[in-house]
């Protein structure tokens, strides 16, 4: 009688969550190890990391399409097995240890910095360009948003966009949040932004998601070139209207605050203001304190700007600290992951509700998962490893 073995199935795992959380971190070190280790009985595993709004949107989906146990979903990640939903960390770790004896010794907030500047170089790697808003409601600064521009679909619009963002004096850093049309977009830019002849450069990016970032305008052609309005649901009507060049990707919380704050006639009944912005980088680019400082530094090399550029906790000029970079080891993702959160040097967001000056901002107020800074329980490294009126320039 002849001997017939029946070889175990192989398994796939898919990993979908947000990239600085621990829990993703581990179970994404887990499943690459089982398939480096066992190929035959662990297929390459599909890996989808994320930042918070993708995430809220992927969630959302799952959960209308398999339901069960993903609506009870508490940790930012999910793990599937050959299709059918699994759980979380502490799910993956049990259905693992029923064959092998494991011990994870990491520094999981680590691996995610590593993790997160991958990814944001790869958004860069594709011709496009980050862009961050500091949101402050109440004189109180509440966190930052972040948005990846289409510059290569969009590259007119983009560069309009971010020389606002970048300019300290005549752009969107100190500009208002002025309107907010509940379950439709916000709008921002305020009215003093000098305009600019600018054309509609094409409607290629649809509003078919919360968080676009799009240019307001008073007619084709007209009145687009300063204010910027982001959806907060899809509005399909405004395609081939409105241009939209961007899209939020970090930050669901601060738009979500903005949402909520009460208000008259489509105007917050309390102050929203942009407290700073500028672009994403991880070089020395710095940002402008006026529009004839960006022409004089056109021709200088990127190399050659600012060599002795220091962050925001050592008091330099607004105008010289460029979000990521890594000068002096004082600013920079690697070294301080709240470093694009520039609220250090903006002494008038540390007043209370009468005036007067307090030593600390709440942390209360910065709830992002990108911008929390390291348990002290955390493992030790070992491995690197609505219909409405339309948004336009000229409404209140």
């Amino acid at each position: 009688m002849s001997v017939i073995s029946i070889s175990e199935p192989s398994e796939k795992f898919f990993v979908a969550g947000i990239i600085t959380c621990k829990e993703f971190q581990k179970c994404r070190y887990i499943v690459t190890k089982l398939n480096k280790c066992f190929p035959k009985l662990y297929e390459e595993p599909q890996i989808r990391p994320m930042l918070n709004m993708e995430w809220e949107e992927f969630l959302t989906n799952k959960r209308r399409k398999y339901g069960n146990g993903l609506w009870a979903v508490k940790k930012p990640v999910v793990i599937f097995s050959n299709g059918e939903y699994l759980g979380d960390d502490t799910t993956l770790i049990k259905h693992v240890s029923k064959k092998f004896r494991f011990a994870l010794n990491m520094d999981w907030y680590e691996m995610g910095k590593c993790h997160l500047v991958e990814f944001l170089k790869n958004i860069m790697r594709k011709f496009r360009q980050l862009a961050y808003i500091t949101v402050s409601i109440n004189r109180r600064v509440v966190g930052t948003m972040m948005f990846e521009l289409y510059n290569d679909l969009v590259p007119l619009a983009c560069e309009n966009f971010l020389t606002k963002c970048k300019l300290e004096t005549g752009g969107y850093t100190g500009s208002p949040i002025q309107r907010i049309v509940k379950n439709s977009w916000i709008q921002c830019g305020g009215w003093i932004i000098p305009e600019k002849k600018m054309r509609c450069e094409n409607y290629v990016i649809p509003h078919d998601r919360r968080g676009v970032l799009c240019m307001c305008n008073s007619g084709r052609h007209k009145g687009n070139s300063a204010q910027f309005f982001v959806t907060l649901a899809p509005a399909p009507w405004m395609d081939y209207r409105y241009v939209a060049f961007g899209q939020l990707i970090q930050g669901a919380e601060v738009l979500r605050q903005i949402e909520e704050v009460p208000t008259y006639y489509e105007c917050p009944q309390l102050p929203i203001d942009i407290a700073m912005s500028g672009e994403v980088t991880f070089d020395n680019t710095p940002n402008f304190s006026s529009y004839e400082e960006f022409q004089e530094l056109q021709h200088m090399q990127p190399t050659s700007l600012l060599d002795c550029l220091i962050g925001p906790r050592g008091g330099a000029s607004p105008s010289t600290i460029s979000v990521f970079s890594k000068a002096d080891s004082k600013q920079g993702i690697e070294s301080y992951m709240k470093g694009y959160l520039r609220f250090q040097d903006m002494d008038e967001y540390y007043c209370d509700d009468k005036g007067q000056q307090i030593e600390e901002v709440d942390d209360d107020y910065i709830e992002s998962e990108i911008m929390e800074t390291p348990s002290l329980d955390l493992f030790t490294l070992n491995d690197k490893d609505t219909y409405c009126q339309s948004p336009s320039d000229t409404t209140i």
